[in-house]
């Protein structure tokens, strides 16, 4: 009887081994565009996808300040010099369900709310020069639970007080 909400956006993986072992498919200087695309990272039809100029690139990779020019990877001085020639991808995959638990009645009359979240979320950095892959990076939470509490001592009052007078 408790409410549910799920967070889901379309994509072709079912969970975060999924998609990273995707991932992992891509290879920096082998890889190009079409071959991305066919493992469901396509720009353009994978929801969650941020295009990046090469600017946003070098801000997302490196520290500022830069400590030393030697530690900048290879894929990312390679876009510097491209410039404009260069595209990054930044794709979010996700998948996360709220589900309420506990005393429908509580719940009801809004006196506790207890929320279980549970789900994965994935992150990508592409870049491209020439439809060529040319820097990869990946992070994110491969299993996402958290229990979420909220006591309201007044129930449905709570929070009326400026309400009530007029």
């Amino acid at each position: 009887m408790l409410p549910s909400s799920k967070q889901d956006d379309r994509n072709r993986w079912k969970d975060f081994e999924e998609v990273k072992k995707s991932y992992d498919q891509i290879i920096p200087y082998t890889t190009d565009m079409d071959a991305v695309r066919k493992l469901g990272f396509d720009p353009f039809a994978t929801p969650n996808t941020q295009i990046l100029n090469y600017s946003q690139v070098v801000k997302a990779v490196l520290p500022i300040p830069i400590q030393e020019q030697l530690t900048i990877p290879q894929g990312v001085m390679d876009c510097m010099k491209a410039q404009e020639g260069c595209v990054g991808y930044m794709i979010e995959p996700s998948r996360i369900h709220h589900k309420r638990m506990g005393n429908f009645m509580l719940d009801f009359m809004s006196f506790k709310r207890d929320t279980l979240t549970t789900g994965w979320k994935f992150a990508a950095l592409i870049v491209v020069i020439e439809n060529k892959v040319v820097y990869k990076q990946w992070s994110g939470n491969p299993n996402i639970e958290k229990n979420e509490s909220q006591t309201n001592p007044l129930g449905p009052l709570q929070g009326a007080g400026g309400k009530i007078l007029p």
